[in-house]
């Protein structure tokens, strides 16, 4: 009885907290997503769309050297401290170190400036910059444990995104310099913002505290991460590079606006990353942790996967109204760009945790540095003949290398139980990947999505369908 209660109280707690998270993220999501028409029809040319989103995976591959990941240290160790003191030698550290970073860099760019005259250099840096201060001070309220003010953030910061990119792209006519702008301006008011509501660098960065202990203990913990987070963002973002230099700029723009439905998967995957991530915390020493891990994992996957047979059907039915005439063709590669990401998903939002549960973080480079090679060899040898589809396929066996070899690793932090549920869902999208890449009418379409969504109701975990029906009974 003791467990069971326990049981509930972690699925209450758990349940809570993702339902904290789902606002903030997809009141975000679905905000960005209706930039994704603006976007596409007010940039004409598919190949300035692409150089914006050159640039802006070029800053995502760049924060963790630029904050040296203390973002993910800034969580990690203010959510285990509850002594002032202490949180202000953390934060006096973490800022000092990431504004000593950010000069260094805004030298090197000086620096560069001299000898390449790329017309948005500077943007990009601004971009860096604002970035690596959003995302720290963000990382902060949710290790002071005020993710109400995290969620806040996500959806002002989306807000006047939206707001900016219609003064700047749709009403001023600035291209792609309008949507850098709305960027960097949205992410310097949510640190503004973020200042006055928990007054982070006032109270808590000093100047003339002594930070050597908890530095080294914070060095240790983010170091390894760098190398991990940048291998893996090789994998992740390399993919618009080898279309670039191997198809066209054409092709980049709209297999980039194509990608950014992902966020949709990208949305779920991020709430429960978040959520699990501090229950995962909390949880990891409770002596029942492989079974309560376990039945994470397989509602995580299962969840993931009907999302998207859901999404990337619904998308390719009104793709043609969702994005401008000269990006139509992306829509051919939704469900096996969702599917790959859902791979992606389970390794860093799940796996990864066992590493940062354990503080054990230089354990996770080795898999991400194979993973990483694997990748751009990959695409090296089959994007020159495949174009887009060879850069897919590559990633769909990095994720799956990296998939495995975590499974593996992390048994000594957790072992997880993969139900036959799971591994149908699994086949299922294996075949719907399949099915979704003929070229067929919309009603052939329509037939294939309705089975595979009888067949997920039919492979659900029994204990899911057991909720949905005490739930029908209880309204009844």
């Amino acid at each position: 009885m003791q467990q069971s209660d326990t049981y509930k109280s972690r699925k209450s707690k758990f349940l809570k907290d993702f339902g904290i998270y789902t606002i903030g993220v997809f009141g975000t999501r679905i905000i960005t997503f209706l930039m994704i028409p603006l976007y596409t029809y007010f940039v004409e040319n598919p190949s300035n769309y692409g150089v914006w989103d050159l640039c802006l995976q070029a800053t995502i591959f760049l924060l963790p050297l630029s904050t040296l990941q203390m973002r993910e240290a800034a969580f990690r160790f203010l959510y285990d401290e509850d002594e002032n003191a202490q949180k202000t030698k953390i934060i006096s550290f973490i800022f000092r170190t990431l504004i000593s970073n950010l000069v260094i860099i805004a030298l090197s760019v000086a620096a560069l400036s001299l000898v390449w005259d790329f017309k948005y250099l500077w943007l990009t840096f601004l971009l860096l910059f604002s970035s690596s201060f959003h995302d720290v001070m963000c990382q902060v309220s949710r290790g002071l444990k005020r993710n109400d003010i995290y969620v806040s953030c996500n959806i002002l910061n989306a807000f006047l995104v939206a707001l900016l990119s219609v003064l700047f792209v749709a009403l001023l006519k600035m291209d792609v310099e309008g949507i850098f702008w709305a960027n960097i301006i949205s992410r310097l008011c949510i640190c503004v913002y973020l200042q006055f509501r928990l007054h982070i660098l006032s109270r808590y960065v000093k100047i003339s505290v002594n930070c050597r202990e908890i530095g080294k203990e914070i060095i240790k913990y983010s170091l390894p991460l760098i190398p991990s987070s940048m291998c893996w963002l090789i994998t992740t973002v390399s993919d618009r590079f080898f279309i670039r230099i191997f198809v066209s700029d054409e092709m980049n723009g709209i297999y980039a606006a194509a990608i950014r439905y992902t966020m949709i998967l990208h949305s779920l995957a991020l709430v429960f990353y978040q959520t699990w991530q501090e229950t995962a915390i909390r949880q990891y020493n409770t002596p029942d942790k492989n079974q309560f891990f376990s039945k994470v994992f397989n509602f995580y996957f299962y969840g993931l996967g009907v999302l998207l047979i859901i999404y990337s059907y619904t998308l390719k039915f009104c793709y043609t109204w969702l994005v401008g005439p000269n990006y139509q063709d992306g829509a051919n590669y939704l469900f096996i760009m969702g599917f790959v990401f859902l791979l992606g998903a389970m390794s860093s939002s799940f796996f990864d945790l066992g590493y940062q549960c354990a503080k054990d973080t230089k354990r996770a480079i080795p898999a991400i540095i194979l993973v990483a090679i694997i990748n751009v060899a990959s695409n090296l040898a089959i994007t020159p003949l495949l174009g887009v589809h060879g850069v897919i396929i590559s990633n769909f066996i990095s994720y799956l290398v990296l998939g495995i070899y975590r499974f593996i690793d992390t048994k000594r932090y957790f072992k997880i139980s993969i139900s036959a549920n799971t591994f149908a869902m699994m086949l299922m999208l294996v075949l719907g990947t399949a099915l979704y890449s003929f070229d067929v009418a919309n009603m052939a379409h329509f037939i294939v999505f309705a089975i595979l969504v009888i067949i997920s109701i039919c492979i659900a975990p029994k204990e899911l369908k057991s909720m949905v029906i005490n739930k029908l009974n209880k309204r009844n």
